[in-house]
């Protein structure tokens, strides 16, 4: 029985030197990981390019990381960043009504030199002022949320412009419209009732018009013109004034008459 038991103990402390403990296994692979990893190239959007405008359509923000290296192009900023793993790339938006929507996977793979991964946020601002951007990059143990390392968050400020002719008489007759516009929209059967109301306005400034006036006064003299034509009163009536005298040659033929027999004795 002594025997046996100093064989179990023998047994028992001989496993624990074969087998190392979980934790032990855990932080050696965590360490391999983070050994594995190489230096590449975060390359993003330059913020001040956004030029983010109040209440506009939103901006593209995009961020690529490279195993590798490349020239930058005009927009754009670069900085190193470690890769070799699962790679984890989030925008986080503060201030005057920002938002940033996500386009892409959060978490991509760059494993090698020859790999690249690509993120593409919609970038958009309510009100004017100042906001903040942040790009956090993170490299992960595998595909689980173990962080290997992850690299300071950059946080630059951005001027978000008013937009044109806010708070002017533009900005007044273009939110107007837009109201009767969803009003129309709305209501459906308004519109053939506007287009009813317009056709009238339409036709009595037609009517005030000077020509319009001479226009109807043609038309009447026409339909008159269309009867029987009656003897109007003065026509009737009988001319009242000096009466119809013969003509010259006539009324002076008696005085020619008498001159000659005055001229005859004479002789």
């Amino acid at each position: 029985m002594l025997i046996a038991l100093v064989s179990g103990l023998f047994t028992m402390l001989y496993s624990s030197d074969e087998e190392p403990e979980p934790q032990t296994t855990y932080i050696k692979e965590i360490s391999q990981a983070r050994r594995q990893l190489f230096e590449g190239q975060l390359v993003h959007t330059n913020t001040g390019s956004l030029k983010l405008v109040a209440g506009a359509e939103p901006r593209s923000f995009r961020a690529e990381i490279l195993g590798g290296w490349r020239p930058t192009r005009a927009g754009e900023a670069q900085a190193p960043v470690s890769t070799g793993a699962q790679i984890g790339v989030k925008l986080h938006c503060s201030g005057a009504g920002v938002r940033c929507l996500p386009l892409s996977s959060e978490r991509q793979s760059v494993l090698s030199e020859e790999d690249r991964a690509t993120w593409v946020w919609d970038v958009s601002a309510r009100h004017a002022g100042k906001v903040s951007i942040a790009l956090t990059v993170t490299a992960y143990f595998r595909d689980s949320d173990t962080v290997l390392l992850e690299k300071p968050p950059m946080t630059p400020r951005v001027d978000v412009a008013a937009p044109p002719g806010d708070g002017g008489w533009f900005s007044w007759i273009k939110d107007a419209w837009q109201w009767v516009a969803g009003a129309i929209t709305g209501l459906g059967g308004l519109a053939v009732s506007v287009t009813a109301i317009v056709t009238a306005i339409v036709m009595v400034v037609r009517r005030r018009l000077p020509g319009a006036d001479t226009e109807e006064a043609d038309a009447a003299e026409r339909v008159r013109g269309a009867g029987p034509r009656t003897r109007s009163a003065r026509e009737g009536r009988p001319r009242v004034g000096r009466p119809r005298t013969r003509p010259t040659a006539a009324r002076d033929l008696p005085s020619r008459r008498r001159g000659d027999a005055q001229r005859e004795p004479r002789e």
